[in-house]
């Protein structure tokens, strides 16, 4: 009996429940279909392999993407500027670790190349000041200066106001050799962010004002405007026969090739070629009462004004003529008989 009574007890309440029961199972498709729904992951951390930076220090967020709290935060020294430094697999893991974020190196050859940006004070940014403070000293002006350095170019912080300063400076006008020490530094507002002391020795060489060619000019070409440029040219270097005058090169013609910004000598130019040998042309005489012409053959070249020798083709007499235009030339009173 009391088996029974139990059993009778909850089936009651299990009927009881029924209603609330069968409403949760209804609701339950509802849920699942809203459990169905994808979850967005949340952004990670990926590695920039390539990082150019500007200032002294490398930051968290210019060697990661992503979200980073302290990106800011200045980790490592960056190299000097226009260098560069390579961070590997076990720096960057720790890294990672360090600052939380969500990435590990996926093998040991992993790495990233920081660059720092830089601006360049050349080789002649540097000669400039040491040629100025020579000058002072007896040096030859606008000289030409031989280094025995290649090279003294020098990056510095991008951002940086450079200054060169140049002190000790010795020249003996003899030998011609020189000496000096260049103090080179760059400012950032108040701050000094570089500083670097230059040795320079070398040669200096008088120079004159010459014109050059911009560019290299092949046998028969013409000079242009735009071709000849002023250049200080070595003294010592400078040939017999060099064109001093630039307007004597344009409208020339070269004789043969002319090297860019070497001096040019007269005997490579000629005015440019009117008449060319064996051409045919037209021999003209004007007399007071008359205009005489008759056909000839050159047997020279030349440009105008030069005095080439014409055949005339119908007394086959050799005389002396004057180019005045493509294909045409004059003769002399002395000649005149030649055409007839």
């Amino acid at each position: 009996m009391k088996t029974t009574a139990w059993i009778f007890g909850t089936v009651l309440a299990l009927g009881a429940m029924a209603p609330g029961f069968a409403a949760a199972q209804s609701a339950k498709p509802m849920q699942l279909a809203a459990a169905a729904v994808p979850v967005q992951p949340e952004e990670t951390n990926s590695l920039n392999p390539m990082i150019t930076v500007r200032g002294a220090m490398i930051r968290v967020s210019d060697v990661f993407s992503g979200p980073i709290p302290r990106g800011d935060r200045a980790i490592l020294n960056a190299p000097d500027p226009g260098e560069r430094t390579i961070l590997d697999a076990e720096l960057l893991g720790r890294i990672a670790r360090l600052y939380g974020l969500d990435w590990k190196p996926m093998n040991r050859d992993i790495r990233a190349v920081v660059r720092r940006d830089s601006r360049t004070l050349t080789h002649e940014d540097i000669l400039g000041e040491v040629r100025a403070a020579l000058e002072a000293e007896g040096a030859p002006k606008d000289a030409e200066l031989q280094t025995s350095t290649a090279s003294l170019a020098v990056s510095l912080p991008v951002d940086a106001m450079p200054s060169v300063q140049v002190g000790k400076v010795a020249f003996d006008s003899r030998s011609r050799r020189f000496s000096a020490i260049v103090d080179i530094s760059a400012t950032e507002g108040d701050r000094v962010v570089f500083t670097r002391q230059v040795a320079v020795g070398g040669r200096a060489y008088a120079t004159e004002a010459l014109p050059v060619l911009t560019g290299s000019v092949a046998r028969g070409d013409i000079i242009g405007p735009n071709d000849v440029t002023v250049a200080h040219v070595r003294t010592d270097q400078v040939r017999e026969g060099a064109v001093t005058d630039p307007y004597a090169l344009v409208g020339k013609q070269a004789r043969r090739a002319i090297k860019e910004g070497e001096p040019v000598l007269a005997s490579q130019l000629q005015a440019p070629v009117m008449v060319s040998r064996g051409d045919e042309v037209v021999i003209f005489y004007a007399l007071k009462t008359m205009n005489l012409t008759a056909k000839g053959k050159a047997m020279d070249a030349g440009g105008q004004g030069d005095i080439i020798r014409i055949l005339n083709t119908s007394s086959n007499r050799t005389l002396m003529a004057k180019v005045v235009q493509p294909h045409q030339v004059v003769v002399d009173a002395i000649n005149v008989t030649a055409l007839r």
